[in-house]
């Protein structure tokens, strides 16, 4: 989405770096749109997918070393399952928000 419109507001200068201060690195604009329209929907949902990809890249990377390890130790086999299984339950944690 292409920002086209500008608006010009007048500012203190300690109302200007009250402002500049409270956005941090978002940015005064981006700080502004955020209060007066909501938060962006679609970045919120871009963001999640992030987190999930992730998720599931760390799942597949550890189902991958399970099955490479399955020839060790059961004791070794505890261990990596049990990872699955925190893998699993931070994943279906992100998939319910």
């Amino acid at each position: 989405m292409t920002r086209t419109k500008n608006i010009k507001i007048r500012l203190t200068e300690d109302e200007f770096q009250r402002l500049k201060r409270r956005a941090g690195k978002r940015g005064v604009s981006a700080l502004l749109r955020n209060r007066a329209l909501g938060p962006d929907t679609r970045q919120i949902q871009s963001e999640k997918f992030a987190v999930l990809a992730e998720f599931t890249r760390a799942r597949n990377l550890l189902n991958q070393i399970a099955r490479s390890c399955q020839r060790q130790l059961p004791l070794a086999v505890i261990e990596i399952v049990s990872q699955l299984i925190a893998v699993e339950r931070q994943l279906s944690i992100v998939k319910k928000s």
